[in-house]
């Protein structure tokens, strides 16, 4: 699946810069949760890649009328809304009173830890800094995104990051592996504070030390499947029994891991080819009645 580059558009009716932009969603292909930190975080390692999936989000000058945000999720309160964290937070960086209007268009599910709110703030971030002229590096435009949310860092490295401390140190990696994922929804919200919350020590995985570099280093999918892992997942289902009974439903289907990416309700399985995973997600939506999707991976996410 390829990724649709950023682009600028000018409106002559109107006579303003309108910038779009794709936010990809994420996949944890493994999480391992160690202590609390002193701020009340938890530590934590990741290995994280950009999938096909993604929001479409807009910019565009709006003079006079200061920022507007609008969404096409109902549901997600302006003030919670992470795109408009990451427009007021940038003016401030730069001492500027903003003027810009924000469209999301939403397609990755709310509390489906496939980081969609994240991703959606590290684009306005980027799309405001070019909108502004502002100037400023991707490296610079994460460390402001670390304010607003663990996850938003990580979306200036990917397709394929290393994440860890609390989620704001991320390095850039390469996956060997290239193929598809088949995300099935179990539309529900899951909050990742309260998964946190449901988190016990004895939720820890059993692994290699050397696991993640030997994720990088798959080169199929039955491999890259056989090492993935998520401290967090008992914790999910603990908050949201519905997760754990679509899981039951999946492993019964026969075929093969199912994981949990994230801290939230979508659970995803690799393939190398196209045609198999699309096969598979026919089954999946047949058998369970779930919404499916199949999406490239890894894809990068545009924001460095």
């Amino acid at each position: 699946m390829a990724t649709t580059p950023m682009r600028s558009m000018i409106d002559h009716s109107r006579t303003s810069t309108m910038i779009e932009a794709q936010a990809y969603a994420k996949i944890n292909l493994t999480l391992g949760v160690r202590g609390k930190r002193p701020d009340g975080y938890h530590e934590i390692e990741s290995v994280v890649i950009g999938i096909g999936l993604h929001d479409t989000v807009r910019c565009q000058r709006n003079d006079g009328a200061g920022v507007t945000v609008t969404c096409s999720d109902p549901t997600i309160p302006s003030s919670e809304n992470l795109a408009l964290l990451a427009v007021n937070l940038l003016a401030r960086r730069v001492n500027s009173h903003p003027h810009v209007q924000i469209e999301l268009q939403k397609t990755i599910p709310i509390g489906g830890g496939l980081g969609g709110g994240s991703s959606d703030a590290a684009t306005v971030l980027q799309l405001c800094n070019r909108l502004w002229n502002v100037g400023l590096e991707g490296k610079a435009l994460a460390e402001l995104g670390a304010s607003i949310g663990s996850d938003v860092p990580l979306f200036f490295s990917l397709p394929v990051a290393v994440v860890t401390g609390r989620g704001e140190h991320v390095e850039s990696a390469t996956l060997r592996w290239t193929g598809w994922v088949l995300l099935v929804f179990a539309e529900q919200v899951v909050p990742t504070p309260e998964v946190y919350a449901a988190f016990r020590e004895t939720d820890i995985s059993d692994r290699r030390s050397s696991v993640n570099s030997d994720v990088l280093h798959a080169s199929t999918a039955e491999t890259l499947s056989s090492m993935l892992y998520n401290d967090l997942e008992s914790a999910v289902i603990r908050v949201a029994p519905e997760v754990g009974r679509l899981r039951q439903q999946l492993d019964g289907l026969g075929m093969g891991c199912w994981r949990i990416s994230g801290a939230g309700s979508t659970l995803f399985r690799l393939f190398d080819e196209q045609q198999t995973a699309v096969e598979a997600a026919q089954r999946v939506a047949q058998q369970t009645g779930k919404q499916t999707a199949v999406v490239a991976a890894p894809v990068h996410t545009g924001q460095n």
